[in-house]
């Protein structure tokens, strides 16, 4: 693992290292340790990335040999560094990866690349449309024929066709399929210009071990609708980090052939027309200890109040945490989370979780948080959940609400991954 990029300046040239790597391109100063201070220069790191500035006497600039950063929002590192009369050259060879050159001021050469890639909207919903179900965690033979047969039902009366995939009813010992024909199943859907969307069948587990071996430029190249959550968190922001693919959190076949009203209007408005804004539902239900639960619906819990918009990305939590250290994991910068777990986390490790997730490169630069309504199971309070958020004081200058109507209760809201979300104080805005 590489731990930092050296380029070399001439001496005495500290203040300018600050102002265009801190100043200009956002970077933070690390100090140097003791045993380095003598030798001059400058520390700098961004999104786990860390740049040396070393003084070298005489020195030559390095033109061709570079350290490579990322950024949340290209354009504007792109404006600042010609505002301040830096040369910019936008490069397209590595499309559709976005990203520009620049020189610093000692003349060495710099790539500034886009995290994330050019966002990929698919089409709507529309009548006629065609929905392939599919079962890229656990088996749909798991799942019993009457809800499946009511679930179908359900699609076909918004207007839409329903076919369902080769393989969504195979076995292994662990109730998934074998890799292998998930695989083929996904390429499959993404690669028939009759599918317009995807609909996965149900979470459970083991949604991770496709990611190696997806075709990431066919799902590019035929952007269509994903939908599912639970397990399927890691499939969604796979897709979405590596092609840029707008994915969505939404319901699968039990919340489906539930016909229940403000889970069908959601995923209805999201999937046909592409924005809402999130209004809490009267009532919610939950099954615990065997029986099915009704409760009036307080609302959404404002844990820290304020203002902010950014792009919106999560799910299942721990599902979302499978991802930490590999190139799958989003990018945290500039975002929304939106954030779930089931009956199986308790409070403590749904904060052990959420430390981790703290942890990642980027979290400092988190816009808000969204929790999701906690099962009966977890034992998961809200007074819970004002402590976690006071263990993390940049959280407190940041909008965080509980209690919103996506997760493993009912009924739930169809959102985005990779879309735009706005909070202001307890109204949630979500598009794509």
């Amino acid at each position: 693992m590489l731990d930092h990029v050296q380029l070399a300046a001439p001496k005495n040239s500290e203040a300018q290292a600050r102002a265009f790597y801190a100043g200009l391109l956002h970077m933070k100063e690390v100090e140097k340790p003791v045993g380095v201070r003598a030798s001059g220069g400058v520390w700098f790191e961004s999104h786990a990335a860390a740049l040396h500035i070393g003084i070298e006497e005489p020195f030559r600039p390095a033109t061709k040999a570079h350290p490579g950063l990322t950024f949340a929002r290209l354009d504007e590192v792109a404006s600042r560094l010609q505002s301040a009369g830096y040369p910019v050259q936008f490069d397209d060879r590595l499309a559709p990866r976005r990203r520009f050159f620049t020189d610093d001021p000692f003349g060495n050469r710099v790539e500034c690349i886009e995290q994330t890639l050019p966002i990929l909207v698919p089409n709507r919903l529309t009548h006629g449309s065609h929905v392939r179900l599919l079962a890229p965690a656990s088996s749909l033979a798991s799942v019993s024929v009457k809800i499946v047969d009511d679930a179908i039902r359900v699609l076909e009366s918004l207007g839409l066709h329903v076919s369902i995939s080769q393989h969504a009813r195979s076995l292994n010992p662990f109730g998934s399929s074998d890799p292998a024909d998930w695989l083929e199943d996904l390429h499959t859907a993404f690669a028939d210009p009759t599918v317009d969307a995807i609909l996965c069948v149900r979470g459970g587990f083991s949604s991770n071990e496709l990611l190696d071996d997806l075709n990431y430029d066919l799902i590019r190249q035929n952007p269509k609708i994903l939908c599912g959550f639970s397990d399927i968190t890691a499939l969604s922001h796979a897709i979405f980090t590596k092609t840029g693919l707008i994915t969505y959190s939404g319901p699968m076949l039990r919340a489906l052939a539930s016909r229940d009203a403000y889970t069908l209007t959601s995923f209805r408005t999201m999937l046909f027309d592409g924005e809402t804004a999130i209004k809490p539902s009267q009532n919610w239900q939950d099954d615990f200890e065997g029986k099915e639960m009704t409760h009036a619906n307080p609302g959404h819990v404002i844990l820290s109040s304020g203002l902010a918009e950014g792009r919106l990305l999560g799910g299942n939590l721990c599902t979302l945490n499978l991802l930490q250290g590999t190139s799958y994991f989003p990018d945290l910068r500039d975002t929304i989370l939106f954030l779930e777990d089931d009956y199986e986390v308790h409070p403590a490790t749904f904060a052990r979780d959420f430390a981790s997730l703290m942890a990642q490169p980027g979290a400092d630069q988190i816009r808000g948080i969204v929790f999701g309504r906690f099962q009966l199971a977890t034992q998961m309070t809200d007074e819970h959940l004002r402590y976690l958020v006071d263990l993390y004081p940049a959280l407190s200058s940041i909008p965080v609400i509980s209690g919103a109507d996506f997760g493993h209760t009912m009924p739930l809201f169809t959102f985005p991954i990779g879309g735009q979300a706005t909070i202001k104080d307890d109204i949630i805005s979500i598009s794509h």
